[in-house]
């Protein structure tokens, strides 16, 4: 059984998302972690309006540059279209960052699905945390994570906003965590970062990018559905060992014991705490339409002390 309970923000006879006071989104994300605003008249410019009134900063998700929306500010990406599952995680916390992983991320739904399943989930941190064994928690905390990837010419420069290698080696030189090589063009990366972080609030939570990031997944229960991995990833506890198989079904079983399965309607606009809360999604039982669009930013100082505190690293 899922936990999460979503607080809803109803459209008025306007149909104007304006009208909502911006304190009070970022209240009702805060009481779980995600706020979903319905009925209101959204297309892509309402859309990126909205997401402006919270952000000046967005995030370039680099592994979707093919998906960019070529009408508005060019952070608009439509979520990938090809049927498949995709476990909880937060948005961009497997890549090292000047700063920080984004803060917040908006989806909204253009054409829901007309298939069951096609659900975006939604895990909380804090209760991901709490559900942890006490012996791997502590693993955790004591070591950390460590990410391996590989990325081609392309994706680095898109990931970096960099187009030179050599600058490419001198910016990563940088970053706290971070070992690298290039063969060529191609970057092989390590990245390594806390796994228990802190929410905007302070709240310790479990809210990280590595069940997204497996080079594959022998769970049973996901053996016979298409699931995203990568061969070429790898996650490890940060003293170097590999996160074995077992664990990461530990994981999974905890993740579908309380992930929640947002049905989505059109218009349908998701604000959700990335600091905090994972978000995935689930195939759909036949191929079908399903078109949604996302952005993923950093908070304006101006909203710090309204819902929650920035982000505490």
């Amino acid at each position: 059984m899922h936990t999460m309970r979503i607080p809803v923000i109803e459209a008025g006879a306007s149909k104007d998302y304006r009208e909502i006071p911006p304190p009070d989104i970022l209240q009702s994300l805060d009481s779980t972690g995600a706020v979903l605003l319905r009925g209101f008249n959204f297309d892509l410019e309402n859309f990126e309006a909205l997401t402006h009134i919270f952000c000046n900063d967005f995030h370039t998700v680099a592994a979707r540059h093919a998906y960019r929306e070529l009408q508005g500010d060019s952070y608009s990406t439509q979520v990938v279209s090809k049927n498949f599952t995709i476990l909880s995680h937060t948005e961009g916390t497997f890549q090292p960052h000047v700063k920080r992983p984004p803060e917040l991320c908006f989806f909204m739904c253009v054409t829901p699905p007309a298939e069951p399943g096609g659900e975006t989930t939604l895990l909380d941190g804090i209760a991901f945390l709490d559900r942890l064994p006490a012996a791997l928690r502590k693993r955790f905390e004591d070591t950390g994570l460590t990410y391996e990837m590989y990325w081609e010419k392309e994706r680095w420069q898109n990931e970096f906003a960099i187009e030179d290698t050599q600058s490419m080696k001198a910016w990563l030189a940088s970053v706290p965590g971070v070992r690298f090589t290039i063969h060529g063009d191609e970057l092989h990366l390590f990245y390594t970062t806390k796994a228990i972080t802190r929410s905007r609030r302070g709240d310790p939570v479990f809210a990280t990018g590595l069940l997204a990031h497996l080079p594959r997944i022998v769970h049973p229960k996901y053996c016979d559905k298409k699931v995203y991995t990568k061969p070429s990833n790898r996650v490890y506890f940060g003293d170097g060992e590999e996160l074995p198989d077992g664990v990461i079904n530990e994981l999974i079983d905890i993740q579908d014991s309380l992930a929640y399965p947002h049905r989505w309607q059109a218009q349908d606009t998701l604000v959700i705490d990335n600091t905090r809360t994972l978000h995935g999604r689930t195939m759909t039982e036949r191929d079908c339409e399903r078109v949604l669009v996302s952005r993923f930013g950093w908070l304006k100082p101006v909203f710090a002390g309204i819902g929650g505190t920035l982000f505490i690293p």
